[in-house]
């Protein structure tokens, strides 16, 4: 463990960790493990057969990134492997995705296939949701409303945890300190055999966060510290060979104190967050036919008060959900989809003009695949019809073609109906909520290739996309009667750009050398709008980057490992009409990591420098980022293999 007083300066405690480097470079271990990175094609997947998907552009985080992060927020692994533009207010404050030229709204997130979305607020807050407690995490681009329903317009991002049996006892504890304050602390139990599957995972982070920044001098930000803990359990039976029943059961609190904006010097506004979410899902694998059942409650509260502003707001939802689906294979050429959704919402608030107000929706899906010339040409049909009594709610689909041109060289084409329910803040916020909203729907296309060669052991992948989707009944909040803002449909949205995603690995036994790039543009414009003389027609969309660049070196030998990411964002404009806007910045992380095994216990000690080159930046106006900052880690991971001589449980 790495123990630090608050008279150290930082210089003391880099030499301090690079000597711990040293040392534990100097260590022979008793047995080598051979570098294992994800590298390969990847798809992905959740409990659920859910429709295919195979033709979709997906991205999969591999094995050393997700290390990387590993004390880390979703934000953080996002902003910097990803094209998608993260919207950042600071740490510890809010923090989510926008997918080509779109809003938080509109990029659902999904655990384990759930969709986890605050029906309030209709977005996530990823600096909530940390890296540790998730074993894959990947992104599907592209309009997917058929699939997973209101909000999948641009794209989603899927936070999995894996079902694993037979592999014995493993325990994981990692500690982190890091600048202005921040402690951290990650552990997990695992025991596994044959029939039953238990996992176990504890996080907490603490954080003064009174970072420096430059405001035409050097301050300290106030007010803002935080503290986020949690725990997960899972388990799992394996009832036969091919028959499971899953459960999960997630907990997380926390409070922070919201600091002011850099026209104001002082705030009393505060946040409490109380977050319970419940899983259960029987899946069945079989020759030719794959059904499962789920269930989930979500039990959601956000506590707000600023007793200067004299607001003291309690709210809490209830969310839950029953799914059954099955796919079945009709010969080696055909697959059929059959799904069915049930979702009821609950909102309990002092703030809404109805009490308790609720949402239900029934979903009917249906998904067809077919599949030709043995692999090289794939077809996929998706339809969803959904029934509320709130609203009339469009019938979607999605239909997608993938074709294996050469041996290296894919072509994907992609065209999507897609729609957007208002939020129960849309719909009943008290002194501005609009009852008679319709929901947000619109058309998208796109299509791509990807390249992908493997010369011995250097490995060549590029992808590149073209976006294009307009929305119709885009919704905005403007003032209303008495000066109360009020959300109307406001404006029809056009928005296309290019993705492109590249790498080139070398991996030769103990070696790994990985250059990755990755780039966004982005033109996202409202091109017919409800108000008279509305300035905004024509202009970009206000946070919407036109360019997001990223890149990535990471170089691992034997268990040692440096990576290295920089990324770029473009000019956002602050106004409607783009009169105003922030400058571009750049943002350089260096990460360090070396790690030792002694008989069943692996030791990883790591150094991460934020910001490494002392920028000066702002994603939100008003919202200052901290400068150069530090992390230090340690992570301890003991690993005992099932004795395969006794399964019983």
């Amino acid at each position: 463990m790495i123990l630090c007083k608050k008279n150290i300066s930082v210089f003391k405690v880099c030499i301090l960790c690079l000597a711990l480097n040293c040392l534990c470079a100097s260590l022979k271990a008793q047995s080598k493990d051979s570098l294992r990175v994800d590298l390969n094609e990847v798809t992905i997947t959740s409990v659920k057969p859910k429709q295919f998907n195979a033709v979709k552009k997906t991205q999969l985080f591999d094995s050393i990134t997700t290390k990387n992060f590993l004390q880390q927020n979703l934000s953080d692994i996002l902003s910097v492997n990803s094209p998608v533009f993260i919207k950042n207010y600071g740490p510890g404050n809010l923090s989510s995705a926008a997918f080509r030229g779109g809003n938080a709204s509109q990029s659902p997130v999904l655990w384990n296939g759930f969709n986890i979305q605050n029906p309030m607020l209709g977005q996530n807050d990823f600096s909530q949701l940390p890296v540790f407690i998730f074993d894959k995490i990947g992104i599907e681009y592209g309009g997917s409303a058929a699939t997973w329903g209101s909000g999948a317009m641009g794209g989603s991002i899927h936070l999995n945890n894996n079902n694993e049996f037979e592999k014995g006892f493993r325990t994981l504890l990692n500690l982190g300190l890091g600048s202005y304050g921040n402690k951290k602390l990650n552990s997990l139990l695992h025991f596994s055999n044959r029939k039953f599957s238990s996992n176990t995972k504890v996080y907490f982070n603490e954080a003064q966060n009174d970072f420096e920044f430059k405001d035409s001098t050097l301050k300290r930000q106030l007010h803002a510290n935080y503290v986020i803990k949690g725990f997960l359990q899972e388990i799992s039976w394996m009832l036969l060979k091919n028959q499971s029943i899953n459960v999960k059961a997630w907990y997380h609190q926390s409070f922070r104190n919201l600091p002011p904006t850099l026209g104001n010097k002082t705030s009393i506004a505060s946040q409490e967050d109380d977050n319970l979410k419940l899983t259960a899902d029987w899946h069945y694998t079989g020759k030719n036919i794959t059904p499962s059942v789920r269930v989930a409650y979500f039990n959601d509260q956000l506590n707000y008060t600023d007793s200067l502003a004299g607001i003291f707001s309690n709210s809490k939802t209830k969310t839950f959900i029953a799914e059954a689906d099955a796919k079945y294979n009709l010969g080696k050429l055909h697959q059929i989809y059959l799904g069915y959704n049930f979702t009821n919402y609950n909102a309990q608030t002092n703030n809404y003009i109805q009490n308790n107000p609720e949402l239900t929706k029934q979903a009917i899906l249906l998904g067809y695949q077919l599949n030709m010339l043995n692999g090289k040409l794939v077809y996929e049909l998706h339809l969803r019809k959904e029934f509320s009594d709130a609203f009339e709610i469009p019938f979607t689909g999605n239909t997608c073609l993938y074709f294996l041109a050469f041996k290296n060289l894919k072509l994907k084409l992609n065209a999507a109906k897609i729609y957007r329910l208002p939020t129960l803040n849309d719909l009943y916020w008290a002194n501005g909520g609009n009852p008679d909203l319709k929901p947000e729907e619109g058309v998208t296309y796109e299509g791509g290739f990807e390249f992908k060669q493997q010369m011995n052991d250097f490995i060549l992948q590029s992808e590149m996309t073209y976006f294009n989707k307009t929305i119709s009944n885009w919704i905005a909040w403007v003032p209303g009667p008495g000066g109360n803002p009020t959300p109307i449909n406001l404006a029809k949205v056009y928005s296309r750009g290019t993705e492109t995603s590249n790498f080139i690995a070398y991996n030769h036994k103990s070696l790994l050398c990985k250059l990755g790039f990755n780039s966004a543009y982005v033109l996202s414009n409202i091109v017919q709008s409800t108000l008279i003389n509305d300035a905004s027609v024509n202009k970009q969309l206000i946070y919407t980057p036109r360019y997001n660049y990223g890149g990535s070196l990471i170089l691992s030998y034997d268990q040692f490992t440096l990576s290295y990411y920089h990324n770029y964002i473009g000019y956002r404009f602050t106004s409607s009409d783009n009169n105003s806007w922030l400058q571009p910045y750049q943002v350089a992380n260096f990460k360090m990591s070396y790690t030792f095994k002694i008989n069943h216990l692996n030791a990883t000690t790591a150094i991460h420098i934020n910001n490494v080159f002392n920028t000066d930046y702002k994603i939100i106006e008003q919202r200052p980022m901290p400068l150069r900052n530090y992390e230090f880690g340690l992570t301890l991971n003991y690993y005992k293999p099932k004795n395969k001589n006794n399964n019983s449980i």
